[in-house]
Formats: C-alpha cells, sequence, structure tokens
C-alpha cells in the first residue's frame, strides 16, 4: 500500500514538472511574437518595438543562472586554491627552495692537505705526500653546445689526448654525457694543468689530489704501515699517528649562473690546515741491516716469517723493526711476489682480508708465543736478586727432573753445575729448580716487575696482552714450566724491554719509536722523552747477569752470535707450537742479543717462526743476529778490543776502506771492487742512473773484512 502511495506521488510530480515546462515553453513562443518584425539598432541595446517610447530587455532564464553561478564559483574555488598554493611555495616553503637553488648553483670542490711526512732518526724521507691534479671541465660550454662546430670539437679532443693521455672516442663519451661538470682525467702534473688552463679558460676546473708515497717501497712497512683510498692511516705508524699526520682539509666554494659560469666576487676560499711530520727513532742504516739480514735467513731457514727488534737499552729507542715477508705499503692491497699475488688472487673476501691483516700486522707487539730459553734469564735474575740463588748455588742434571708427578725433561745430562752454568746449558731441569726454590709468590712477582703483566704501551698499534697464570692457583708443574720459558705466553717486545733492564742499570724503560713531531718548517711541536717506569733488580744483579749472558755467546750454547772483538751476550730459545691441548713438532726459535757487555749500546731479538732446514735458536737466528750485531756496532763507531789470537786472524782477512766520498758512483764503486770490497748504494732506489757519492761507511781510512760491503749515500 505505501509503495502505491509512493509511486502515485511520484506520478503527480513528475505532471508537474511536465506543466511547468509547458508553461514556461508558452512564455517563450509569446515573447517571440511579440518581437517579430522589431529592429535591432547597433547604437544602443534597445530593440526598437515599432511604437513611441516602446523598450525591452531580454530576459535571463533561471536554468542559465545557475549555469552562470555555478561557473563563476568554480573559477573562484580554483583561484583560491592557486592563491593558496602559491603562498605555500612562497612563504611555507620560501627557505628550502632558496637553499635548493643555491645549492643547485654551488659548486663546492674540497682541497685536500698535505698528509705530515715520517722520518728515520736521521730525517730521510720514509713516508711523504705528493700532488696530483684533477681536471674537470664545464661540457656543455666547451664541447655539447651546438655552436661548436665539428672541426672546433676535434681539436678540442686533440688537446685533450695531449694533456690526458685518452683517446678522443673515451673523451667524447666523457665531454657528452648528461653532466655538464665532468672529471676528465686524474693524476695529472702541474705542468699538463697548466697546459689545460692555457687552452680552455674557465671552461676547465682544476682540483689538487694528495696521495701517499713511499720512496723505499718495502723498506720497514710493517712500521711505517699505510694509508686507504681516502689518505687515512690504515696500519702501522700512518694509523697510530693519523690525527696529527692527516692535517684538516680546506674547500672552495663557488656559485654559478645557469651557463655554469662563476657568479663574480661568489668564490669562497678556505686553505687547507697541512698536517705535521713525525721524527721516529729508526735509523735507516740500521734497519737496512736488519732487512738484508732477514732476507737472507728465510732462504737459509725456509721460516714461515722472520722478526727482529733492535733497540736501545739504555733509552728504550727502537733502532729497527722489521718482518719478513714484506708488503710495498704504495700497493698495500697486494702481497709481494707473483706465488704470492697467485695464491691470493685464488682466495675469496674473507680470506683475504684475513690475509692482508696478517700482513699489515706488526709482529712484534701483536703476536704472543712462548718465550722458551731466553725466559731463563728472567728467572736467574729474578732468583740471584731475591737472594734464592747465587753465586755458589748448585743443581744436578741427570736428564729430567720429577715435578708433580711428572718427569721435565733435558736434551742432555749436564750432571753438577752452577746458575752460570745452568743457564750456559740451557738446562730445563736446573731453571725449573731454581723456579721451584724461589716459589710462585717471588718469581710472579718479579715477573710482574719486569713488565710481563702489563703492555709495553709502545706507540704502535696492535699491542697484545701476555698470557700469565695466576701463582695463586697455579700448579707446582706450572711453576717449574715456567723456569724455562714455558706455560707462559708474552710478546716480542715485552721480551727484548725486559732483558734492556740489564743493559740500563737494572732500570725498565718504555720503549718508542717516534721521538718528537715537528711542523712544516721543521720546528719542534712536540717532544717525547725517554721514560723510566721501575727499578727491576739491583745493579750487583745487573753484573751477574751480564757475565752469565756474556758467558753463553762466547764459551756456551750461543758461539754461532760470536763476533770477534766485541763483547756480545745473549740467549737462545726453542719452543714449540701449541696446537690444540698439545705441543706439535713445530718450532719458533729465537735470540736476544746485547753488545758490547761492558756498556751496552745495542740490544736484539730475533725470532724465527716455524724454521723447517733448521731448527734450534743458535742455528737459525743466530747468523742472523751475529751479522746484525757486527754491523750496527761498527756503524755505531764501537771500537774493536781483540784478543791476540783474535788480531792475528782479523790482520789475514782485512783491507783498507778507500775514500769514495765526492766521487761519481761509477768511480767509487770500481775503487771499492779493486780494494776487494762490495758495496750498497743507500736509499735504494732500484735506479742505475748515476750520482755523486755524499757520504759512505765504513769510512775511508778504516778497515773491513775481505768481499764486506761498504754503504754509499746518494743526495
Amino acid at each position: 500500500m505505501a509503495k502505491k502511495k509512493d509511486r502515485q506521488k511520484e506520478n503527480k510530480k513528475k505532471k508537474n514538472k511536465k506543466s511547468d515546462i509547458k508553461a514556461e515553453a508558452k512564455i517563450e513562443r509569446k515573447r517571440k511574437k511579440k518581437s517579430k518584425g522589431k529592429s535591432y539598432s547597433p547604437s544602443n541595446d534597445n530593440f526598437d518595438g515599432g511604437g513611441k517610447g516602446s523598450s525591452n530587455t531580454e530576459k535571463v532564464l533561471p536554468i542559465n543562472r545557475r549555469r552562470i553561478g555555478l561557473g563563476f564559483g568554480l573559477i573562484l574555488i580554483l583561484l583560491f586554491a592557486l592563491i593558496i598554493r602559491m603562498g605555500y611555495w612562497q612563504i611555507v616553503r620560501a627557505d628550502e627552495l632558496r637553499i635548493m637553488a643555491t645549492e643547485m648553483q654551488k659548486v663546492d670542490f674540497e682541497i685536500d692537505p698535505a698528509r705530515g711526512s715520517i722520518y728515520d732518526s736521521r730525517m730521510n724521507v720514509l713516508a711523504e705526500s705528493v700532488t696530483e691534479y684533477e681536471l674537470y671541465a664545464y661540457s656543455q660550454q666547451l664541447y655539447k653546445s651546438t655552436d661548436i662546430k665539428p672541426e672546433i670539437k676535434a681539436s678540442i679532443l686533440k688537446i685533450l689526448y695531449e694533456i690526458t693521455g685518452k683517446s678522443s672516442e673515451e673523451l667524447h663519451e666523457i665531454l657528452s654525457g648528461e653532466e655538464n661538470l665532468v672529471l676528465v682525467a686524474d693524476g695529472l702534473s702541474k705542468s699538463k694543468v697548466d697546459m689545460a688552463r692555457e687552452a680552455f679558460g674557465s671552461n676547465i676546473v682544476v682540483k689538487t689530489k694528495v696521495s701517499r708515497y713511499y720512496p723505499n717501497g718495502a723498506f720497514a712497512a710493517q712500521v711505517l704501515g699505510g694509508v686507504d683510498a681516502t689518505n687515512t692511516g690504515r696500519s702501522g705508524l700512518e694509523y697510530q699517528y693519523n690525527s696529527e699526520l692527516a692535517g684538516v682539509k680546506g674547500r672552495t666554494v663557488m656559485t654559478t649562473d645557469l651557463n655554469g659560469d662563476t657568479v663574480s666576487n661568489s668564490s669562497r676560499y678556505y686553505k687547507a690546515q697541512n698536517g705535521v711530520s713525525i721524527v721516529t727513532t729508526i735509523d735507516s742504516v740500521i734497519q737496512s741491516f736488519v732487512e738484508d739480514a732477514l732476507e737472507t735467513g728465510m732462504k737459509q731457514t725456509d721460516a714461515d716469517a722472520i722478526t727482529c727488534i733492535v733497540m736501545n737499552p739504555k733509552t728504550g729507542d727502537i733502532l729497527a723493526q722489521a718482518t719478513t715477508p714484506e708488503f710495498d705499503p704504495n700497493r698495500s692491497n697486494e702481497p709481494v711476489g707473483k706465488a704470492e699475488q697467485a695464491s691470493f688472487e685464488a682466495m675469496n673476501d674473507r680470506e683475504k682480508s684475513d690475509y692482508l691483516s696478517r700482513m699489515w700486522s706488526i709482529r712484534g707487539v701483536s703476536d704472543v708465543y712462548e718465550p722458551g730459553s731466553t725466559f731463563k734469564l728472567i728467572a736467574a735474575a729474578a732468583a740471584l736478586d731475591s737472594a734464592s740463588a747465587d753465586d755458589n748455588s748448585s743443581y744436578t742434571c741427570t736428564g729430567g727432573i720429577p715435578v708433580g708427578g711428572y718427569t721435565l725433561r733435558c736434551l742432555y745430562t749436564h750432571g753438577h753445575e752452577d746458575l752460570k752454568e745452568a743457564v750456559g746449558n740451557s738446562c730445563n731441569p736446573a731453571l725449573a729448580q731454581v723456579a721451584m726454590d724461589m716459589g710462585a709468590k717471588t718469581f710472579y712477582d718479579y715477573i710482574d716487575m719486569f713488565g710481563f703483566n702489563d703492555k709495553t704501551g709502545i706507540d704502535l698499534p696492535g699491542e697484545t696482552n701476555s698470557i700469565v697464570k695466576d701463582p695463586e692457583t697455579m700448579s707446582i708443574v706450572d711453576l717449574a714450566t715456567t723456569g724455562y720459558g714455558q706455560g707462559i705466553a708474552i710478546t716480542p717486545i715485552q721480551i727484548l724491554s725486559a732483558i734492556n733492564v740489564f743493559g740500563n742499570d737494572g732500570i725498565l724503560m718504555k720503549p718508542k719509536i717516534v721521538k718528537k713531531i715537528v711542523d712544516e718548517d721543521g720546528n719542534t711541536v712536540k717532544e717525547f722523552e725517554d721514560v723510566k717506569v721501575r727499578q727491576v733488580v739491583s745493579e750487583p744483579t745487573v753484573e751477574k747477569m751480564k757475565d752469565i749472558m756474556e758467558y753463553y755467546v762466547s764459551d756456551a750454547g750461543g758461539t754461532t752470535a760470536y763476533v770477534p772483538g766485541y763483547r756480545v751476550g745473549g740467549k737462545t730459545g726453542t719452543a714449540n707450537f701449541v696446537e690444540g691441548s698439545r705441543y706439535s713438532s713445530a718450532t719458533n726459535t729465537s735470540f736476544v742479543v746485547m753488545a758490547p757487555m761492558d756498556d751496552p749500546k745495542i740490544s736484539m731479538i730475533c725470532i724465527v717462526y716455524r724454521p723447517t732446514k733448521k731448527e734450534y735458536g743458535a742455528f737459525t737466528a743466530g747468523p742472523i743476529v751475529k751479522e746484525i750485531t757486527e754491523k750496527t756496532l761498527q756503524y755505531l763507531g764501537v771500537e774493536r778490543e781483540y784478543s791476540k789470537a783474535e788480531e792475528n786472524k782479523k790482520k789475514e782477512n782485512q783491507v783498507k776502506v778507500p775514500d769514495v766520498t765526492g766521487d761519481d758512483s761509477s768511480v767509487a764503486i770500481a775503487k771499492l771492487q779493486n780494494a776487494g770490497l762490495n758495496y750498497i748504494v743507500m736509499p735504494e732506489t732500484g735506479s742505475d742512473a748515476p750520482f755523486i757519492v755524499v757520504d759512505q761507511y765504513p769510512k775511508a781510512g778504516s778497515k773491513a773484512e775481505k768481499k764486506s760491503a761498504v754503504y754509499i749515500y746518494s743526495e
């Protein structure tokens, strides 16, 4: 019923609507009929109806009125929206747009500072910065513009080829890209970029780039370290002193117009602050002695690696430090040698990363190892200083000693021996007894005093903590084996610093490798003083230890390091590698040396890792330390004091060194060869170009053994 009523209402509405439409149509017909025959005057908007004073205005229909209102409203809405949008961009985001416009117009170049140099102790350059140039071009103005004729473009490519060495095809591809400011070439010399400036004027931009250069290649590689692609220190001294060496970057900021031209007075220049330089304690001559001896040692022992450190025992200065195999810091991401490079290329990324980390590491401070018998010097000194042993102490070696249910073995049966003889014989049972006689508390107090519980504080990265057992929980077997250097793991720099105590009146020194920092003009910015850590043992103990060390080299197991005319002291060590929970057959062999024992000038440790051709420290490291000791003492001007037997032998095998200073290198070499001597050019450049000899060592008139090398120095 309700639906029916709704339909009736709807029909009624439709009828009414039709009636309205008919009424409107009827009215329209009448209006047209009335206006029929009337004329329109162009001079006004009135119709002439033919009757006097008669006029009428055309009416706007309601439907058209609605349409006009709707259109006008829509225009108002659009206009309002446009005003709002313009206000949003010009008021709300005005600052952001201003910044964006400025950034689009701004050209910002970083200016690399000159990284500070690294010098040896004689101010010879070990690492320096060299300036290279990058050439940028505004490609639109220089090449892409349609106004530039093809023959002009060809001429431009020819000039750029002469400057960059790049082909026309390569240059065309660079200059035809979408970017306006493009890098054309890098690594250019100043003369090349000057040529570009003269040829192209404001259409090019030159940016300087400072790169790192190591003039001596692999010389002292691990100590110097290297830098990454951003010229940031990555290892060695480059890493340790990066903040001092790096300096502060500068920049050039320019505002350009639509065409890329610099807007007048818009250029701002912020000067780079160059880094300061560091002067090391390294003596390049001694460093070369070490590296030469290590290279020979690798051939003679076929070891995995060899590490050597030479120090001044009185100051703690490191005079030389090297590890072989080495690497060239100029190409620090590559191993040295074709075989190593081929093996490296076959590695995955993880293996390559591990390989490079080992190659860059400074094993003298980062590796821990069991020192073996070199540690017997520490046990003997502790026993003498604590009065648990003296000159009258006696020990009996039957080939072994029972301790805690185990038998600790010795290589030989030494019978009765005093402490000096026990160290000379490198007797394990005797030194085990020395440790047990002291007791854990006393022995480990001295171990702590010698610095084995702490890092030395050497100014090199990667120093590792030692592994020393707690005396309160250790077993009697642990105490006994520590007496001869097993069951304790230390770093090479720790054992050498401890041995230095015997060359410095019982005082432990902090080791260092940088002695001062200097500015661009050579003025000292900071100086590193010698640091005394503490008094470890008394001077009487020191004198006894000097006697024990010299006895070991002159009359006992260390004669391979004996140098005629010099009082050399030392001790060898051989310790097996620990693999898992057991000792393997592979060994580390070592030799610690000090000379001359009456007034020590140098101390040294040499460690040969996993030798295969020879075994025991006396035969692996002995010849190496002997060569370095002899050359270094000669270089330092330490006079030999020969016995009569040594004097007679010396005269038979010595020649007088000729004076070659000031000579042309070819003349100098001929003189030396005629005298039966060899020569080494310093610094090593790998070039055969002639030079004037500015210095020599040994000096003219001094005596040298036949076939020994004389060092001749170029500028």
